[in-house]
């Protein structure tokens, strides 16, 4: 009596295996193209079937990487690595969703695995390096992107980090020079144009640096950071009036910054 009945059950399992295959190869299609977003949604199904299809899962953590849903990314590849899948790649992954969720102890210790591992690692040589920039250990930070520039002299993220480390340290000429360098490699930069102003603001140059804000502002008219550093400029120049100044930090304030609040504050009632 119960034969129609389990007949029926097979069928049901065998049309749900070919539909999930239909959902896997929509998912891989989408991530392949770029549709990231989509591609999630795909894989959300597949992986409520498939909880351990460690195939979906580094693919959503890495399109959930591409869209910056950075903690569930964090999520899925902290998954494969319990589960020993995908382990290196996963690791590294996990890393940059640290760094970008600004848990940078957490990125360097899953950096340091791998390093030790593979110590010529240049991608994670250049995100430990970042990292420790971000936690203040310039040395450290400056040992790695050295390595990472010397490898790869073009890497103008590396250079820029590298930099910074260098503005640090209270070596603004080789700062200068790590910025420059990063410019004659993409002149379209304005990070390159910001950094070179805030070091030459810290030995009081303020025309060249007012120069390098306006650089950054036009290469990014919503760099905020830069219009109020450009009214600080302004505030120290005897070159220019109070007036000029406090306009500035409006129109910082206005796209996003507080300390543009906080000078306009101080200066500007």
């Amino acid at each position: 009596m119960n034969y129609p009945l389990f007949v029926g059950l097979c069928w049901v399992m065998l049309l749900s295996g070919c539909s999930m295959d239909k959902v896997r190869e929509k998912a891989d299609a989408l991530y392949k193209e770029g549709e990231f977003k989509a591609a999630v949604a795909q894989y959300d199904r597949v992986i409520t079937i498939e909880p351990d299809n460690h195939y979906a899962l580094y693919n959503r953590g890495r399109a959930l990487e591409e869209i910056g849903e950075y903690d569930r990314a964090y999520t899925d590849f902290s998954k494969l690595i319990s589960m020993k899948r995908y382990t290196r790649r996963a690791m590294m992954a996990r890393a940059r969703c640290s760094y970008h969720l600004k848990n940078y102890k957490g990125a360097i210790m899953d950096l340091n695995v791998i390093l030790n591992r593979e110590p010529g690692n240049l991608e994670a040589l250049q995100l430990r390096g970042s990292g420790n920039l971000k936690i203040g250990q310039v040395m450290k930070a400056s040992d790695d992107l050295d390595k990472v520039v010397t490898q790869d002299p073009e890497n103008v993220t590396a250079l820029i980090s590298r930099g910074a480390a260098y503005a640090r340290m209270g070596e603004g000429v080789f700062a200068i020079e790590n910025f420059k360098r990063a410019l004659r490699i993409n002149p379209e930069l304005p990070v390159a144009y910001f950094n070179i102003g805030m070091v030459l603001v810290h030995y009081k140059q303020w025309s060249e640096a007012l120069s390098y804000f306006e650089q950054a502002l036009d290469k990014d008219p919503e760099y905020a950071e830069a219009m109020t550093r450009m009214g600080m400029v302004k505030l120290n120049d005897g070159k220019h009036s109070r007036q000029q100044a406090c306009a500035d930090f409006r129109k910082g304030e206005a796209l996003g910054d507080e300390l543009a609040t906080e000078y306009l504050k101080a200066f500007c009632r």
